[in-house]
């Protein structure tokens, strides 16, 4: 465990939605058009602040399509290496019909730095919270005089006005008087916990007082009004927390029981600093984690526990208090809207740290695995050294890493890499062997660092692409499978992706400013998010343990998310997915949305869409998509360039097109896409440097041969 060590040492989914674009999006994004024409509307509001009586909107565009799913997987056939044959691998599905991509209209009179100047995003998922911030241009001539008005939205909608307390529902309007940045910045807010999937409709409307000196008396500007649709799509991401310690490696009753973790879980009890999941906005995806892996050290000192997978630790333990596989089992199966499941990590002297993950902890039973039999967990394989125990080198000197692998699968589990790469020599991985099922590549240990960035792409300095508007770059690691990416082009597909926090005590806080401990790791940050579309272990398809097994995952802090998916004949596919005979010089479109918490480090966040060949004798990474630089930049509607930065607190959409190239895919006949956000690293810490950071799996493209 990263912490310990440092303290020692010093789609398918249909909803109503734009397609995946056009060639269009290459000069309007995905999320609306460039117009500014319009009928300009001389009635106003009057001088003195009004404001209006909320009324009820519409709930939803008249003929909202329902959503709809499908799995392909189990239907296909499978090629050579066990992937879906046909267009694609997994989830699958056809495009969603399109919403309205929105207008913006009025004050085609108006000079040109006078008008609206960001695209809104128009998708979103259900579950989660959605913002835009709104920005206008007011014109050299306004004054501190503003008029705001939300003419329509959702029932839950609020229009904000920037650094005040004036909240609008639709139908209301504001006139507002004292200047600063609500002259020119408001945001719509909707929390999506009880929102269907459909189109739904906005619209805001705005104008200035314009005043250009003494001999003016000054007269409002034109109207302007920006309209748009939100599409809302099915949510099928669970979030949880792949490396959880209870007391029993901590060693201290304080640390935490199953049940205590389960209360944070579902926000029945806070950490320190009295902080939950519940807020959707900036703490979590969906307000709540869904499951759990606990993972405690085999090397511990109540064997009866970490290294026996003990049914229950101590048997004098009550449930509230109590560790243990039957106490995981037992709580699932008592609340009923969770998955609690009892893994491990394998604590090897010197080489590293592997977790073991079961592939079938409960073999039939209705909520972890109904009615599915295969890949059962063998928690009581005995090795030589007694039922369950592990042949570690803490048991036996001769233990080598690949006999822990070999073990891990022997007993019906997958093998992940801990902080491959670490601070302190003891707990890194010696890369004896390469048969490992997955790497984590976020470690908690208090905040996102170089470390994480050597396990995920080798280190490679994501910083460069957006200071030098970089379209292609170079990955450093060598040998080059010394990391996720690296993995995938050596022909490991899937590689199972995931974040763990190493958290050992279920209230600690992480701290945010300035040079701090980094050895704090608090619950779920990171967290590993995984496409299921059935809420089970495993099905053998589509459970939450199957989505981690297929790389359907998105390892991310707090609110921040990238949900990425890429189209190509007309069916869209997401991470962990493979479209399949792709012929060179065909279109794919890419589209990326979610959300950005606040952000602690920095005042924007860059989003990345990168590929690479899965060549290993070629080490370029190209950039399909950068939020920022000029060759991706999407047009402004007026005058401003914020439409390019990824805001706090906000929702982002981002869609484009790229054709792929038989040079791209060097020797070989497979290529990946993954998406991330641009980690900025405080110079002032050594490690625990970075915040605000999502990474998501790969998706596969294979070409025709």
């Amino acid at each position: 465990m990263r912490s310990q060590a440092i303290l020692c040492a010093a789609c398918f989914l249909v909803g109503c939605g734009q397609s995946g674009g056009d060639s269009a999006t290459e000069s309007t994004g995905a999320n609306g058009t460039n117009e500014t024409a319009g009928e300009d509307t001389t009635a106003g509001p009057t001088d003195g602040a009004t404001t209006g009586e909320g009324s009820d909107a519409d709930t939803a565009s008249a003929g909202a399509t329902e959503s709809t799913e499908s799995t392909s997987g189990s239907a296909s056939d499978t090629d050579d290496t066990g992937t879906t044959a046909g267009t694609t691998a997994g989830t699958t599905g056809e495009l969603p019909p399109d919403c309205d991509p929105g207008t913006t209209s009025g004050g085609e009179d108006a000079a040109e730095d006078y008008g609206h100047a960001t695209i809104p995003p128009q998708m979103a998922l259900a579950d989660t919270f959605y913002t835009y911030e709104l920005r206008t241009n007011i014109g050299d001539c306004s004054t501190d005089r503003v008029w705001w008005r939300f003419d329509e939205g959702p029932p839950g909608a609020k229009l904000e006005l920037s650094g005040t307390d004036i909240v609008l529902e639709p139908g209301e309007e504001v006139q507002y008087e004292d200047g600063g940045s609500p002259r020119e910045r408001v945001k719509v807010a909707w929390d999506l916990a009880d929102v269907e999937p459909a189109c739904y409709s906005m619209q805001v409307t705005w104008r200035a007082w314009l005043d250009c000196g003494l001999l003016d008396d000054g007269a409002w500007g034109p109207e302007v009004s920006q309209a748009w649709d939100v599409t809302v799509r099915q949510n099928h991401w669970y979030s949880g927390d792949m490396h959880v310690h209870t007391k029993h490696s901590e060693r201290d009753d304080d640390s935490g029981s199953v049940y205590d973790y389960y209360t944070r879980m579902v926000n029945l009890t806070a950490n320190d600093a009295g902080d939950d999941f519940a807020e959707r906005r900036t703490r979590s995806l969906r307000g709540r984690l869904h499951w759990l892996i606990f993972s405690d050290h085999t090397n511990n000192e109540l064997d009866e526990c970490g290294r026996h997978f003990s049914n229950w630790c101590l048997d004098a333990d009550e449930p509230t208090m109590a560790t243990g596989r039957d106490v995981a089992k037992w709580w699932t199966e008592e609340v009923g809207d969770t998955l609690l499941v009892v893994g491990s990590e394998i604590s090897n002297q010197f080489d590293g740290h592997f977790g073991f993950l079961p592939k079938n902890p409960y073999p039939g039973h209705p909520q972890y695995a109904p009615n599915y039999l295969d890949d059962a967990t063998d928690y009581d394989y005995d090795a030589g050294f007694g039922p369950g125990i592990f042949r570690e080198r803490w048991v036996d000197e001769t233990a080598t890493n690949q006999q822990e692998i070999d073990l891990i699968h022997a007993m019906g589990g997958l093998a992940i890499v801990n902080h491959e790469s670490a601070p302190v020599f003891w707990i890194e991985y010696d890369w004896t062997s390469l048969d490992f099922d997955g790497l984590e590549v976020w470690n908690g240990g208090n905040r996102h660092d170089q470390f994480d960035d050597d396990a995920f792409h080798g280190d490679m300095d994501v910083n460069d692409i957006t200071e030098d508007n970089l379209l292609a770059m170079e990955l450093p690691e060598d040998p080059l499978a010394h990391s996720y990416i690296g993995m995938l082009k050596h022909g490991r597909w899937p590689m199972v992706l995931v974040g763990g926090s190493d958290v050992h005590d279920f209230q600690e806080v992480v701290c945010y400013e300035g040079p701090c401990d980094p050895t704090n790791a608090e619950l779920a940050l990171p967290t590993t998010t995984v496409w299921a579309e059935s809420f089970v272990w495993t099905n053998g398809i589509d459970g939450v343990g199957d989505g981690l097994q297929n790389g359907r995952v998105v390892v991310h802090d707090l609110a921040n998310f990238i949900d990425l998916r890429l189209t190509h004949n007309a069916t869209e596919v997401i991470v962990g997915d493979t479209i399949n005979a792709y012929e060179p010089g065909s279109t794919i479109t890419l589209r990326a949305f979610g959300r950005a918490a606040n952000f602690v480090d920095g005042d924007n966040r860059v989003l990345l869409v990168l590929g690479t060949s899965g060549d290993p004798d070629d080490r370029t990474v190209d950039v399909l998509y950068n939020s920022e630089d000029e060759q991706h930049f999407v047009d402004k509607l007026k005058t401003k360039d914020h439409m390019r930065y990824i805001r706090p607190e906000s929702s982002f959409d981002r869609s484009w097109q790229f054709e792929l190239t038989d040079e791209q895919f060097g020797g070989a006949d497979t290529y990946f896409v993954w998406a991330q956000f641009v980690p900025w690293h405080n110079p002032l810490y050594r490690v625990g440097n970075g915040q605000d950071m999502a990474a998501t799996g790969a998706i596969r493209v294979r070409k025709t041969p």
